[in-house]
C-alpha cells in the first residue's frame, strides 16, 4: 500500500477523480458561455444608435463583477479570465494527478504542487465571486442564458472543492517507512556495521 496510511492515499485518489470531474464541467460551463459570446443575439439587427445605447448597459453588468472585462466588439476575449483558470487548473491537475499511478513521486512533487494549488484556489474563489455576480444578474441571464452559467458556476465551485481535498490531501501524504528505505534501483538497502574512527 503507497503511503504510511491508507485512507490518506484513498483521499489522495478521490481529491483527483474529482478534479478530473470538475475540470470537464467547468471547461463544458466556460465553452458554453463563449460560444454564446461567440454568436450573441444581443447584437443582431440592431441600428447603431440602437448597438451605441446597448453597449453602456452591457458594459456595466461585467465591469460590476471586478473581473470580467467587457468586450462588447471582440467576443473572443469575453471570457478569457475564465479560460485561463481553466489552463492553469489543467497544469496542476497534469503535475498532481500521475502521482495517483505513480504514488512514490508524490513526495517529491508535493513541494511544487501544493503552492500552485495554492495560487490556483484563489484564482478560482476570485471567478466564483465574479460568476455568481453574473448569475444575480437578469440582464447576464438573458443574454447568455442561466443555464449556461450555472453549469459554470458549479464546475468553479467542484473545482474549488476539489483544490481543497488536494492540499489536504496531498499534506498529510508521507511515504510508507518502507518506501523511505527503498533505493533509487527499487531495492531496500540498509547500513550495518558502521564504525567511524577519528
Amino acid at each position: 500500500m503507497p503511503g504510511d496510511s491508507q485512507p490518506i492515499f484513498y483521499g489522495v485518489v478521490a481529491s483527483q477523480l474529482v478534479t478530473l470531474v470538475a475540470y470537464v464541467v467547468v471547461t463544458v460551463g466556460v465553452g458554453l458561455l463563449q460560444v454564446r459570446a461567440n454568436d450573441l443575439p444581443l447584437w443582431r439587427g440592431q441600428s447603431a444608435d440602437q448597438r451605441a445605447a446597448t453597449v453602456p448597459v452591457y458594459n456595466d453588468v461585467f465591469f460590476k463583477t471586478q473581473y470580467i472585462i467587457p468586450y462588447p466588439d471582440d467576443a473572443a476575449y469575453q471570457f478569457q479570465y475564465q479560460w485561463w483558470i481553466v489552463e492553469f487548473e489543467l497544469f496542476v491537475f497534469l503535475l498532481t494527478a500521475p502521482c495517483v499511478l505513480f504514488p512514490r513521486f508524490i513526495e517529491r512533487v508535493r513541494p511544487m504542487a501544493l503552492p500552485f494549488l495554492a495560487a490556483a484556489l484563489v484564482l478560482v474563489m476570485d471567478n466564483i465571486n465574479s460568476v455568481i455576480f453574473l448569475r444575480r444578474s437578469e440582464l447576464a441571464k438573458t443574454v447568455f442564458g442561466k443555464e449556461r452559467i450555472e453549469v459554470t458556476l458549479d464546475g468553479l465551485l467542484l473545482v474549488a472543492i476539489a483544490n481543497f481535498m488536494t492540499i489536504i490531501f496531498y499534506g498529510l501524504y508521507k511515504d510508507s517507512p518502507a518506501e523511505r528505505e527503498t533505493g533509487k534501483e527499487g531495492k531496500e538497502w540498509t547500513v550495518t556495521n558502521v564504525h567511524v574512527s577519528l
